[in-house]
C-alpha cells in the first residue's frame, strides 16, 4: 500500500514537472482561434479577439508556472491528505466491521427473544384461560354453599327436635329457655 502512494506521488510529481496541463480548460485565446473568423463587412471595424489589458495576464499566466520545489511541495502535501485520507477510510471501514457483526448480534438476540416472548404469551393466555375457568367453578361453590345454608339450617332445626323427642322418651326432663339462659 505504501509502495503504491510513493510510486503515485513520483508520477503526480513528474506530471507536474513536465508542465503537462490536462486539468485545465483551454484558454479563451485558443477557443477564439478555433472559431471561424466572423464575416467583417468593409464598414465595420475590426474586433480584437483579446482584451488588451487580459493580454498581459494570459501571457503571465502561461509564462509563471510553478517552480520544482512548489511542484514537489504540493505533490508531498497531496500525498500527506492522501495518506490520512487513507487512514480515516481504514478507521471508518473497521467501524463499519464492528457495528455489522453488532447488528447481527443484536439480531439473532431479537429473535431469540421474540420466540422467548411467544412461549411466554402463549403461556400467559393459558394460565388466563385457566384462571376464567376457576373463576367459574368458585362462583358455581359458593352459589351451591349459599343456595343450601337454608336446607342446613332446616336439617339441624329438624335434627335438634328428634334429639328433643328422643330424650322425652328416655325420660329427661324439658328445660325453657328462659330458665336455662340466667
Amino acid at each position: 500500500m505504501k509502495t503504491k502512494t510513493v510510486y503515485g506521488m513520483w508520477v503526480a510529481g513528474l506530471i507536474i514537472l513536465s508542465g503537462c496541463q490536462l486539468t485545465e480548460p483551454p484558454s479563451p485565446a485558443m477557443q477564439e482561434s478555433a472559431r471561424p473568423a466572423p464575416i467583417v463587412q468593409e464598414t465595420a471595424k475590426p474586433v480584437p479577439l483579446a482584451p488588451s489589458s487580459g493580454s498581459a495576464a494570459l501571457e503571465r499566466r502561461f509564462t509563471d508556472g510553478p517552480s520544482a520545489s512548489e511542484a514537489v511541495q504540493s505533490a508531498l502535501l497531496w500525498s500527506e491528505k492522501y495518506q490520512q485520507l487513507s487512514e480515516v477510510s481504514n478507521q471508518i471501514r473497521e467501524k463499519n466491521m464492528q457495528l455489522f457483526e453488532e447488528n447481527a448480534r443484536l439480531k439473532k438476540e431479537v429473535e431469540s427473544l421474540e420466540i422467548r416472548l411467544a412461549k411466554t404469551q402463549k403461556e400467559l393466555d393459558e394460565a388466563s384461560e385457566f384462571l376464567q375457568k376457576m373463576h367459574v367453578e368458585l362462583n358455581h361453590w359458593k352459589s351451591d354453599v349459599l343456595g343450601f345454608r337454608e336446607e342446613l339450617r332446616k336439617a339441624q332445626a329438624a335434627q335438634l327436635q328428634a334429639l328433643g323427642k328422643i330424650l322425652r322418651i328416655l325420660g329427661a326432663e324439658a328445660v325453657d329457655a328462659d330458665t336455662s339462659a340466667k
